[in-house]
């Protein structure tokens, strides 16, 4: 079957192809329930199928497009804590492996964990702790999704598809698509080429009466990272989405509908749809990868400063230094950019400017509060609209072949970080969702950074990547972090007090209980602990003589892991005669156990009692 290709026009005066966002998904269904309603009834259902145990009605529910296995219900209950609750093994297994997260970190995670009926299910969710949960996509590939219909201070959007063929109320959601030029360039070579060619002066593209705008529809979805809508029934629709896909070069869309195709069996085709959106999400992350390196880091400028001695690199204003010149090339990518941001390089003396998008970096919730505030938008040239939406300022898609480079902001990345490696994985993680090595001596700078950006989940990646470099707790370990890391064990404590990292705190911590003894055998180690305490101690405001330091505290709790003492045998009469070796044996090693840890304790309180303090 032949698909007549898309018609590109410059504009189409008088005709609305808006569409309301939300009516998006009905499609040429009309019924009585509003989206929102059926997205609450079938959560509803799938929290009811976890309380039962129904793992068929579960995995049918999971198919539902667009649902989010991580919410909860009113009660705080997401799915995977009522599976877990109930006691129902195989539900959960089912939950995890198609994204459901359970982070020990967060109030759910721990709540799911040690409110599990059975040591069975404990320990596999225990397996996925944050160490797996840090590599889960389910959060990228959502952001991606919401691009369609979100908006990050000004509209980000930038080219509309229409069907001018296509009207009526069961129009909805099919009549028009205002979409992304850089994300439909990463995507699909097809849609690169024409944006650069024939569509290079359009606003808008009319297509033609033989594209089938549901089978679009599902091509746009794919684009945005919801594979959830592919077609499992319909033959024909899936006939004209093959066509479709393969005329956009989408071939991964094709082959995966034609794998849909060949299975007989409803259970089955449902698996592979939902194994295809897995691979079409990793595929869509490597598009992205691709498009990354090739049309944002590769066509950066990069200005060498000159300094004065006494300046300081906070003090530098980056938007003065880029050029118009310099802007009207950036402009020009290959990426399409909406917004420039800069980075400043200590090592080379130089700021480092790249061609990106707000739509992007808004993942960063500190971007996403700042391109929204009335400051920045007042601070900055008004961005030209498309003519159909000037009315309707919800509905605004930016007239791109009328950009001028005094339309692109210019940002900086970070003001704890003065360092191009580490913008440059700042725009990994944004763009892809992935960092594949992160250097030792950068993990610190990378951590302060996504904590300045807000970037929770980086920040909690740059945690495992020191603390899994450094899990045997040996005083090779200890001794290492130094030469490793760029800071020895003490000032790995204040920097996860200063970027409010529990992970780091707790492991580092962890590591100096582990290591007390060496500590203690040298003067400089103990003086160094010393000064952490009572830092540790002054954190406390208004502290009282008999407050507790919660440093302190948690070394007592690591040395009492270390030692696995509790008071089992405390109250045991030395005299008593035990029945047999083992048992003596057993007792023998507890004694031991709890004297080292007695030993350490008595380290711990000649420290408080230098320093006068009580806890």
């Amino acid at each position: 079957m032949s698909v007549a290709a898309p018609r590109a026009i410059a504009d189409i005066p008088g005709h609305d192809v808006s569409v309301r966002p939300e009516d998006r998904e009905r499609g040429f269904e009309e019924n009585g329930d509003s989206p929102d309603l059926q997205s609450k009834k079938v959560f509803s259902d799938l929290c009811m199928a976890c309380r039962r145990g129904d793992l068929e009605a579960v995995d049918a529910l999971l198919s539902t497009p667009n649902l989010d296995i991580n919410q909860v219900d009113e009660f705080d209950y997401s799915p995977l804590i009522l599976s877990s609750l109930c006691g129902h093994l195989p539900v959960v297994e089912l939950l995890l492996s198609r994204g459901a997260i359970c982070d020990r970190d967060t109030f759910e995670g721990a709540r799911c964990i040690y409110g599990a009926l059975t040591d069975e299910i404990r320990d596999l969710l225990i397996s996925f702790d944050i160490s797996k949960a840090v590599d889960t996509k389910q959060s990228f590939a959502t952001d991606i999704s919401n691009l369609i219909s979100a908006r990050t201070g000004a509209p980000t959007r930038d080219i509309v598809f229409y069907f001018p063929h296509v009207h009526g109320v069961l129009s909805r959601g099919y009549q028009s698509f205002r979409l992304h030029r850089f994300l439909l360039a990463a995507r699909s070579i097809y849609f690169q080429e024409k944006l650069a060619g024939e569509w290079a002066s359009s606003v808008a593209v009319e297509l033609p009466s033989s594209i089938d705008p549901i089978a679009f529809r599902i091509v746009v979805d794919f684009i945005y990272f919801k594979a959830n809508s592919l077609p499992t029934e319909d033959i024909d629709l899936q006939d004209k989405l093959i066509d479709l896909a393969e005329q956009f070069a989408l071939y991964d869309l094709a082959e995966g509908v034609k794998r849909i195709q060949d299975s007989t069996k409803e259970r089955e085709r449902s698996k592979i749809k939902y194994d295809l959106a897995f691979k079409f999400s990793e595929e869509g992350r490597r598009d992205l990868d691709r498009f990354l390196n090739r049309h944002i880091i590769s066509d950066k400028i990069v200005t060498r400063l000159t300094l004065e001695d006494d300046i300081d690199f906070e003090d530098i204003q980056v938007a003065e230094i880029i050029t118009r010149d310099q802007k009207k090339k950036l402009m020009g990518s290959a990426s399409f950019p909406d917004i420039i941001l800069s980075a400043i390089d200590a090592d080379t003396e130089s700021v480092v400017f790249y061609p990106v998008h707000k739509s992007i970096i808004s993942r960063s919730e500190y971007f996403d509060t700042m391109l929204k505030s009335e400051i920045f938008i007042n601070e900055h040239k008004e961005l030209p609209y498309f003519k159909s939406y000037e009315k309707s300022s919800n509905l605004e898609v930016i007239n791109r072949p009328q950009f001028q480079p005094d339309h692109l902001p210019v940002i900086q990345i970070s003001n704890s970080s003065a360092s191009q490696d580490v913008a440059e994985m700042v725009l990994c993680y944004l763009y892809h969702d992935d960092i594949p090595n992160i250097p030792l001596l950068l993990a610190v700078d990378l951590l302060f950074a996504s904590d300045e950006l807000f970037l929770d989940r980086l920040k909690t990646i740059c945690s495992v990547r020191i603390a899994s470099s450094f899990d045997k707790f040996t005083p090779g370990d200890f001794d290492s972090l130094k030469p490793l890391v760029g800071y020895d064990a003490y000032d790995l404590v204040r920097v996860s007090w200063e970027a409010r990292s529990d992970k780091l705190e707790q492991h580092v911590t962890k590591m100096i209980a582990y290591n007390l003894e060496n500590i203690f055998k040298n003067d400089v180690q103990k003086e160094l602990l010393a000064t952490l305490v009572n830092e540790s101690a002054s954190r406390i405001q208004e502290r009282q003589d008999t407050d507790t330091i919660e440093l302190i505290d948690d070394i007592r709790y690591y040395l009492q892991k270390k030692y696995a003492v509790s008071d089992e045998y405390d109250d045991l009469d030395p005299g008593l005669q035990f029945r047999d070796q083992d048992e003596r044996d057993d007792i023998r090693i507890y004694k031991n156990a709890v004297a080292n840890f007695n030993r350490d304790i008595e380290m711990i309180d000649h420290i408080l009692d230098g320093l006068q303090l009580d806890a």
